[in-house]
């Protein structure tokens, strides 16, 4: 996996150009803690405002549970970050936290659309945010502060709270419904 690590940041790095650092900072921004943070208890605020109770448990388990994964294996395994970063970051390298959070909270998004709205931009949604989990692991790819074997493990780590979360759900509303 390290000739695919190594070969991945070399060719982000070789592919660099001004206009669209900015844009994958932009996006990077979209996945870092205090966003998730913010957007994971406006979403559990509007849960409870407009009664889908059902789902600020398993946004928090989603969400709280892979965060608590990345901290555990990043101290576990304190992996250096690639040297040719953009920028620094003090946390070790692996599992990438922004692709964790994005699968976590953006897939939890992303199942409440598909499973509970009947909206007429149902689709669009879902598109934007399946693109932005996407772009969100390119996007540390892109500015050389993980490595793909980084971002690909924060995928299946934020997949599997993801679906721990959505058992959740379903359980809490089965014993809603029966009350």
């Amino acid at each position: 996996m390290n000739f695919i690590d190594q070969a991945v940041v070399n060719f982000f790095v070789a592919n660099r150009v001004e206009w669209l650092i900015f844009v994958m900072l932009t996006i990077t921004y979209l996945g870092n803690t205090v966003m998730i943070g913010v957007l994971t208890a406006l979403s559990a605020a509007s849960f409870y405002i407009h009664k889908h109770t059902a789902r600020i448990l398993p946004l928090l388990f989603s969400v709280g549970g892979s965060s608590i994964t990345v901290y555990i294996l990043k101290n576990i395994i304190n992996r250096p970050r690639p040297a040719l970063g953009l920028y620094t970051e003090f946390s070790s390298s692996f599992p990438s936290y922004h692709a964790v959070a994005a699968v976590a909270l953006y897939g939890f998004f992303l199942y409440t659309i598909w499973k509970h709205d009947k909206h007429y931009l149902k689709k669009p949604f879902m598109i934007f945010l399946f693109i932005l989990i996407t772009l969100v692991g390119i996007s540390r790819l892109y500015l050389g502060v993980h490595y793909f074997s980084d971002v690909l493990a924060g995928y299946i780590i934020g997949f599997v709270w993801l679906f721990i979360s959505i058992k959740l759900h379903k359980y809490l509303l089965h014993r809603e419904q029966c009350g």
